[in-house]
Order: C-alpha cells, then structure tokens, then sequence
C-alpha cells in the first residue's frame, strides 16, 4: 500500500541519471501519527524506510523492493510538521543506493540499501 498522496505528498523534486532529490510534506492527521505517539508525534522508522522505497520507485521508474539494509542510522526525529528531503544516490554496487534524509540542513536518517525490480529482475 503506497503511503504517497495519503500520509505524505511531494512537493518538490529534482532527478539526474545519478541521484534524485524529493521534497516532501507529511499529513499531520494523518492516523499513524495518533498512535506513535499521542501528544509528542514523530514519523515511525519503518515508514521512513517505506517512503524511501517507494521514492526509489519513482527514481527508477519501476516497482522496487529492497533486498538488505545496511548502515540504518536515524539521529533526529523526524515529526510530522517537518519538510523532509530525501536524497536517493546510486550506490557503489550495483543494484545498491544511498540514502539521506535531512531537514534544516542536518541529516536525520541514513542508510545504504541493494534492491531488485520485481518487474524486470524475476523475468
């Protein structure tokens, strides 16, 4: 279930053959925020992770699913009135990219992960 559009919306974004860059802005109503956690919320980690694969969709045109996570480093929290961006690069493998997440000019969360296209790599 894509979370674009419902929890979160892209405000801004930029692409080039090797890294794009995603602006985006949470939905403060939205439920998930209800229960993690009430009075002081934050975006959870796995949905952090969720947003990131999809946006690898995005970036490569194709349905991507993530194969391993190495390197998760989550510094600052993330709440839902912060405008996040999420920078993809390609990794140094193949099949691999990084991650950044920032907001401020500080860097909330990264990580490095390898993928498959399900669409093209089970063929």
């Amino acid at each position: 279930m894509s979370l674009l559009n419902s929890l979160y919306d892209i405000v801004e974004s930029q692409k080039s053959k090797e890294q794009s860059t995603f602006v985006i802005r949470f939905n403060p109503s939205h439920p998930i925020f209800a229960g993690h956690f009430p009075g002081h919320p934050v975006v959870p980690g796995a949905v952090l992770v969720q947003i990131a694969e999809e946006l690898a969709g995005v970036f490569v045109g194709s349905t991507v699913c993530f194969n391993a996570i190495r390197n998760l480093k989550f510094r600052q929290p993330i709440t839902p009135d912060m405008e996040v961006t999420l920078c993809i690069e390609n990794g140094e493998r193949d099949k691999s990219f990084n991650f950044h997440l920032s907001t401020f000019n500080s860097v909330n969360a990264s990580f490095i992960v390898t993928y498959m296209c399900p669409d093209t790599d089970l063929q």
